[in-house]
């Protein structure tokens, strides 16, 4: 979901992006939850890159996984990031 940031672009504000969590439901059926972030600015210069919009996705993204989740080795279905609320599992992210 990272946006070009060419320079003509590089005026505009982006304070909110989205990006996506994907979620196996125990049930067999996979979605997508979307959750917000804020670009940062990682090398002052003016805009954001699509590296430092992916960076700060990603980064937000793994604070999800800890919120969200409990990861196991040993759960006897494998292992995974379980959902805290029993849904399921995290399969990873979409920036």
């Amino acid at each position: 979901m990272a946006l070009d940031t060419s320079p003509r672009l590089a005026n505009i504000s982006f304070e909110l992006m989205k990006g996506m969590l994907i979620v196996l439901l125990l049930t067999g059926q996979t979605i997508l939850e979307p959750f917000e972030f804020t670009p940062r600015e990682f090398d002052g210069a003016k805009g954001f890159s699509n590296d430092e919009i992916l960076v700060a996705c990603w980064e937000r993204a793994e604070e999800l996984y800890f919120e969200l989740a409990e990861h196991s080795w040993e759960d006897p279905r494998g292992q995974g990031w379980y959902l805290k609320d029993g849904r399921g599992t995290i399969q990873g992210h979409i920036c």
